[in-house]
């Protein structure tokens, strides 16, 4: 007989969040989390397939192109320090999370939600200082950089550091995104 884990069990939600609400996968198929630590399934996630994947591409667009894209740099800046503090918020339940998704102690699992919760800290304050540049050049030109954006990016996300790249990868992209031309 096992012992029992030393870490509480976790509530999952076995749906994709997309477009700003929680929607199961288009298979309606999930994938078990396993502890590493222990080989225990600890709960399921919802399974993607390309069609979720594509769902979430439209939906970013449709976030870059609309609100999100068109928000003032200061108020997405604003919005990126919160959610930071929401993380911070909810530090404990994430260390948790962590610690039974990638098998590490929980003492970890805490700092990299402290780092995670800085990622999205730091480019709250990079919204409104993302512009282009004047570069010298010789007498009766003027050259500047113009930034466009690229368009939607993905993110593969290491299971060994999921909430550290996380917010390190998307909280630039979030900073950075600025409607199509």
């Amino acid at each position: 007989m096992n012992a029992p884990h030393p870490l509480p069990p976790i509530a999952t939600r076995p749906e994709h969040f997309i477009g700003n609400r929680w929607v199961a996968p288009v298979t309606g198929a999930t994938l078990p989390m396993i502890d590493p630590s222990d080989g225990e399934r600890f709960a399921d996630i919802a399974f993607g397939t390309a069609e979720d994947v594509d769902r979430a591409v439209q939906a970013a667009r449709h976030a870059r192109d609309g609100i999100w894209g068109r928000l003032a740099p200061a108020d997405k800046g604003r919005l990126l320090a919160k959610l930071a503090r929401a993380i911070l918020d909810h530090a404990d339940e994430l260390a948790l999370i962590e610690a039974r998704d990638c098998g590490k102690p929980l003492k970890q699992a805490r700092a990299d939600v402290a780092a995670c919760a800085r990622y999205f800290e730091f480019y709250g304050g990079a919204p409104d200082k993302l512009h282009g540049a004047t570069i010298p050049y010789p007498d009766g030109y003027t050259v500047l950089t113009w930034r466009e954006p690229h368009g939607v990016t993905g993110h593969i996300i290491p299971w060994n550091y999921p909430l550290q790249i996380f917010g390190r990868s998307v909280g630039g992209a979030l900073a950075a995104a600025t409607p199509a031309s």
